[in-house]
């Protein structure tokens, strides 16, 4: 495997004055790729499973696409987009649906993502109930292992292991941890399976 095989996929949102991301990796399993390619084939696998989970209020704003070896290999593209999951009150933005994406290897920790802009109406008492709304989750969950056909290449989604590093002048040593870059050590987990949560999570991030 090689750095410059890897994307790094974002998709930038925004709800009740919000910002929300979501962040998705993907390593080319063929010859020819490129971050244009990877964005069209995104918009085509994932739009549809995605944007049912989020009501109008959460607006779509910008998809980056970016290979991590690569720096003339990227792509932004901005949306004007809705969840079309309905005109309905919707939740706060730190409340989303989580899943989790297990990896192929132990070599790195399962991955998570948590999509905001969850209708008040499917949830009680932090539980997904509504069918029609369990059955969007669920559409999601199946397509978050499989792999992306684009026109040029195929492109699998992987865990990215980031890089620990000591910061500098602090006692005690603290760490931060980064992607790889270039003459970085590379390791991946394919992702082999996903699972959702029927219990709304919270991601601590999108909180004041």
């Amino acid at each position: 495997m090689a750095l410059s095989d890897v994307y790094q996929v974002v998709c930038k949102q925004h709800l009740q004055g919000k910002n929300v991301e979501n962040v998705f990796f993907f390593e080319r399993i063929t010859v020819d790729g490129t971050a244009e390619d990877l964005e069209a084939s995104f918009e085509t696998s994932y739009f549809p499973v995605i944007r049912p989970l989020q009501t109008f209020s959460l607006f779509w704003d910008e998809i980056d696409v970016t290979n991590l070896g690569e720096d003339s290999d990227f792509i932004k593209k901005p949306f004007v987009m809705q969840g079309s999951a309905g005109d309905t009150d919707t939740m706060p933005a730190f409340v989303g649906v989580g899943y989790t994406l297990n990896p192929a290897t132990r070599a790195v920790r399962p991955g998570s993502k948590r999509f905001a802009g969850v209708p008040e109406s499917a949830v009680t008492k932090g539980e997904i109930v509504e069918p029609t709304y369990l059955a969007a989750v669920e559409a999601l969950r199946v397509v978050l292992d499989d792999n992306i056909v684009g026109a040029l290449a195929t492109y699998q989604p992987v865990i990215v292991k980031r890089i620990k590093t000591a910061v500098a002048g602090t006692t005690p040593v603290q760490y931060k941890y980064a992607l790889p870059k270039v003459g970085d050590t590379l390791t991946l987990g394919l992702v082999k399976s996903a699972n959702s949560n029927i219990f709304v999570t919270s991601q601590v991030s999108r909180k004041d």
